[in-house]
């Protein structure tokens, strides 16, 4: 018997474990197994033909709420010509309201509900024998027109039990490889599927080791665990974290290596920061889901914590080198538009590396998705159910907030308006409003219905603030801070790329005049590109001729020194290579 396992990722770079589990776990009784990945901006064709020419008797797919809706296509294209294979699906997006999956989808012959490493096996036994799977836990099929939907196994499986996942050595570079080392929360959030299910199970260090070691073997250098909460249990995190840097420092390239990992703020203490301290930077990258700040709301949700106690956390976690993501998400019941505000500004505040600004998505057998008629959730009848409108949030304020995440990810999460948004925030009361404002002029111009080039975004940050300055010139401008805003726009401008023209709008009358005294320029560019001091600081410049150091670098004049926040005018060298930057301030020697 053939097995086909597919996967439709989010992305092309991304990976499926569940499968990899899958493959693992049959293969010993079947050894014609086969693991086939795409991308659900693929073709839908394209991966129908592939899935039919692969002449497979079971096929299974591993859905989420992500690729539901293209599995289901696929599906409906290959059975009319597949009359014989029998079709397969599993994970979180279909293990819940089973019935009335199969009702809507006939096509498809069986759902693994839950965990399914041994339930796929027993199922594919059962085929392989001729019989009905009547006996097989865990699963949801029809038989004789009747929808029949089996117990759960009584005990969930051991980690320690689980078959290798990365046993094929799979070229990995460039993609993110996906690893757990736990299943299961301590915590109970009603709008995750983790609550579903109580308890958490540990995978044992050194098998993750072995793991872990394949996987850089074949090329992966970013990792991310899967685990709902890493840091659940510290002692078993702290071992785990160990062996990545063990491993990691036996790589050349160790710098290049980067493992994601989603922690609990209230989980971290003293002693974590101890470890961080101490741990090579760069290579852990943290995400922690704050969701929101206000209590009423995480009383509901059942997941209270204490923000205002732990965030003193993470400005020292930045100080080690660790880059953090911290999430929100909008929608939640009774949080209205002042109270998401206050969330948004307090996380901001933070200044995170990432601010995430997520949707409610009401999935299948989370808390929330019962009491959703209570709280007065409206959400997408399909995948990924994302929320239209609550009680306490209309639908024209989630508009809103929706065309603020663009906005934020456009301009804080892409890392590049670092020193303009310093500036920029201290014109509006709170970040809130700021980005509220600016995405709604975006609304206003139609500027979101285009793709724009990077360096358009400045445009579109001028046009803005030039509506601010305007009001500003009728209460008294403050030339100097409209300056200081120029300078730092004009910085993040250098920072972006290398650029051949400054735009118009980037210059001020100091640095146009000077500019203008061509002679004057080009000694100051000769007498900074001789100055040896560059020879410490940048080596390569040793290397360089006229041509390559023009070509490598740019100097520019500012009115003021942003990096080191003071008003006295000074010049600055960007030196660019390999698609880095660094920004070098020129002290006369």
């Amino acid at each position: 018997m053939r097995i086909l396992l597919v996967a439709l990722n989010a992305k092309y770079i991304h990976t499926n474990l569940a499968l990899r589990y899958l493959r693992e776990g049959v293969r010993t009784l079947y050894p014609d197994v086969l693991l086939k990945e795409f991308s659900i901006n693929d073709h839908l064709d394209r991966i129908a033909g592939e899935i039919y020419e692969a002449k497979a008797d079971v096929v299974g797919f591993s859905c989420y709420i992500w690729n539901l809706k293209e599995t289901v296509e696929v599906i409906r294209q290959l059975h009319p010509v597949c009359p014989n294979i029998r079709f397969v699906l599993g994970g979180p997006e279909v293990s819940f309201e089973s019935e009335e999956f199969l009702l809507e989808h006939p096509e498809v012959d069986a759902l693994v509900i839950g965990e399914g490493e041994k339930t796929f096996l027993e199922l594919l036994k059962t085929w392989q024998d001729g019989h009905d799977p009547s006996h097989v836990q865990g699963i949801a099929w029809t038989k004789d027109g009747k929808i029949m939907v089996n117990p759960a196994p009584v005990s969930p499986l051991s980690m320690n039990d689980l078959p290798f996942p990365y046993t094929e050595d799979e070229d990995f570079t460039g993609r993110l490889v996906y690893v757990e080392t736990t299943r299961g929360c301590p915590f109970n959030c009603q709008y995750c599927l983790s609550s579903t299910f109580q308890g958490v199970r540990f995978l044992e260090p050194e098998r993750f080791r072995m793991m872990f070691r394949q996987l850089l073997k074949n090329g992966a250098r970013t990792i991310k665990f899967v685990d709902r909460t890493f840091n659940a249990n510290k002692r078993h995190a702290l071992g785990i974290l160990d062996i990545v840097r063990e491993e990691s420092e036996l790589h050349s390239d160790a710098k290049s290596i980067r493992v994601h990992c989603e922690m609990a703020g209230d989980l971290l203490d003293a002693e974590w920061m101890d470890y961080f301290r101490n741990y090579p930077r760069g290579l852990v990258q943290l995400e922690i889901g704050v969701q929101s700040t206000h209590q009423p709301t995480l009383k509901i949700v059942s997941r209270p914590q204490r923000f205002k106690e732990w965030k003193k956390y993470i400005s020292e976690m930045r100080c080690f080198g660790i880059p953090l993501h911290l999430d929100l998400i909008a929608g939640l019941p009774e949080e209205n538009w002042l109270n998401f505000r206050t969330s948004f500004n307090e996380v901001y505040e933070t200044d995170p590396d990432m601010l995430q600004l997520g949707f409610l998505k009401v999935l299948k057998g989370s808390g929330l998705r019962l009491q959703s008629s209570r709280y007065g959730l409206l959400f997408v009848p399909d995948p990924p159910y994302t929320i239209l409108e609550t009680k306490d949030l209309s639908h024209n304020e989630i508009l809103q907030l929706q065309r603020m995440e663009s906005i934020l990810d456009k301009y804080y999460n892409s890392g590049k308006f670092e020193h303009a948004l310093r500036y920029v925030l201290k014109l509006f009361p709170t970040p809130f409003d700021f980005y509220h404002k600016f995405a709604e002029l975006w609304h206003k111009k139609d500027w979101f219905s285009r793709q724009w080039q990077g360096k358009a975004l400045f445009d579109k940050l001028w046009e803005f603030l030039q509506d601010v300055q305007d009001a500003e010139k009728r209460e008294g401008m403050d030339i100097i801070r409209w300056n200081i805003i120029r300078d730092a726009l004009r910085f993040d401008y250098y920072m972006w790329e290398r650029p051949n023209i400054i735009p118009d709008y980037l210059e001020d009358e100091n640095s146009l005049e000077l500019e203008k005294r061509t002679d004057q320029w080009k000694t100051m560019q000769d007498k900074i590109r001789k100055d040896a001091y560059w020879e410490i600081i940048i080596p390569e410049v040793k290397k360089m001729d006229r041509r390559q150091w023009n070509r490598n670098t740019a100097i520019a004049y500012f009115t003021s020194d942003l990096l080191q926040e003071s008003n006295r005018p000074c010049w600055y060298l960007f030196h660019y290579q390999q698609g880095k930057v660094k920004a070098y301030r020129y002290e006369e020697s």
